[in-house]
């Protein structure tokens, strides 16, 4: 660099070329003020782009929270479990790229959780299928052959002028007394039974529906920004989540529970339905509940205190929309959808699918009620007693 000073300090002198160089300094601060001045206004048009960029984000941000928002806490069961140790082992990953301690501690989660949550479905399914195949399949025998002629030598014992009893000596009639000895009508504790098992299974197919619906809402991911949010407390939110993860989520946990409900809400129903006692009614319920929350069990059982503490302190982030923006599809809506539910589930069981089983067994229970066996219990007497006229088999 030149010596500006150096260069100005000449003596006094008429000469023009002496005058022009003590001049020239003056010229080269001028020329490098200017530069130092374009190079300021480039960081500043520098940092006003990168405050424009950051005031947009926070503007979309803001845009984001004002947003009528809600949210739904993770259950302690294996498949949110799951979700949750996804999501971590994801934002993990995409953020740290190196091996590190933490990175392998998520990654061990996610396969434990990943473990226990195969473990329960399969034992879910596999006892739910085992208690169909070797007790719920056998209760329909009875029914399955020759009970169209039980049906007609009862209508004849019943409407016939005068009512005669079964005849013990003829072989279809003395099987159709011994059936409906059995078989008589328990009438309003049918019902019961399975309005109560069709009113669980219902509200657990809402919450899977549920979670679907709250799959849809979730906001899409910002660059650069996790899945998961900490707060204050420990507390965390599950704010944004891309469609390849929820379609994994779908495939991993919605889909395989919503099948295994299904099969559990058949398989009970037709146990409820075709079971004639009470005691054999009461065990099986509590069974089939049992099976029901194996899920729950496993994760509670077998993850570590400190993963159900996460589970338990994560909530789901999602949009308020469809039925969510009004309070009374919520309160009343959501209600009449889930008891319409279990009213036609109750009705397709009882009416239309063992809808011959219901008419034999109402049938049992007129000719009981007029011709008393001694072994007759007070079931025997929740039928209809008024004779109205023949039931027609088939």
């Amino acid at each position: 660099m030149r010596d500006n000073n150096k260069r100005c300090l000449v003596p006094d002198t008429d000469s023009e070329f002496q005058a022009q160089q003590c001049d020239s300094p003056q010229d080269y601060t001028v020329q490098s003020e200017y530069s130092l001045h374009t190079e300021l206004s480039i960081n500043n048009s520098s940092s006003e782009s990168a405050q424009k960029k950051k005031r947009s984000l926070k503007r979309l941000w803001s845009e984001v929270q004002h947003e009528q928002i809600s949210t739904y806490p993770l259950q302690q069961q294996s498949g949110d479990g799951l979700i949750l140790a996804l999501i971590r082992t994801r934002d993990q990953i995409f953020f740290d790229w190196s091996i590190t301690e933490e990175t392998a501690q998520e990654v061990l989660q996610l396969v434990l959780v990943l473990l226990l949550h195969a473990a329960a479905l399969f034992l879910q399914f596999g006892l739910t299928y085992h208690l169909y195949v070797t007790t719920v399949d056998g209760l329909f025998a009875p029914f399955a052959h020759g009970v169209d002629e039980q049906i007609e030598v009862i209508n004849r014992a019943l409407f016939g002028d005068p009512p005669t009893a079964l005849d013990m000596e003829d072989p279809v009639q003395k099987s159709a007394q011994e059936l409906c000895l059995k078989q008589h009508s328990m009438g309003f504790v049918h019902l019961m039974v399975l309005s109560l098992w069709g009113a669980r299974m219902v509200t657990e197919v809402s919450e899977t529906l549920n979670k679907v619906a709250i799959l849809s809402l979730i906001l899409p991911p910002i660059e650069g920004r996790a899945f998961i949010q900490e707060g204050d407390g420990g507390k965390m939110t599950i704010e944004h989540m891309s469609w390849g993860m929820k379609a994994v989520v779908i495939v991993t946990d919605i889909l395989p529970k919503l099948f295994c409900t299904m099969f559990l809400m058949w398989t009970g129903g037709k146990l409820f339905m075709l079971t004639y006692t009470m005691g054999s009614l009461i065990i099986p319920l509590l069974t089939l509940t049992y099976i029901l929350q194996i899920p729950a069990i496993l994760f509670t059982g077998f993850s570590s205190f400190k993963f159900k503490e996460k589970v338990e302190l994560t909530h789901y982030q999602y949009r308020m929309a469809l039925c969510y923006t009004s309070q009374t599809c919520q309160i009343w809506g959501l209600t009449v959808i889930k008891a319409a539910a279990t009213g036609m589930y109750v009705f397709m069981l009882y009416f239309v699918i063992f809808g011959d089983v219901t008419a034999y067994r109402n049938l049992c229970s007129r000719y009981l009620s007029l011709f008393p066996q001694g072994k007759c219990s007070f079931g025997c007497h929740l039928g209809i007693s008024k004779l109205t006229g023949p039931h027609k088999a088939g």
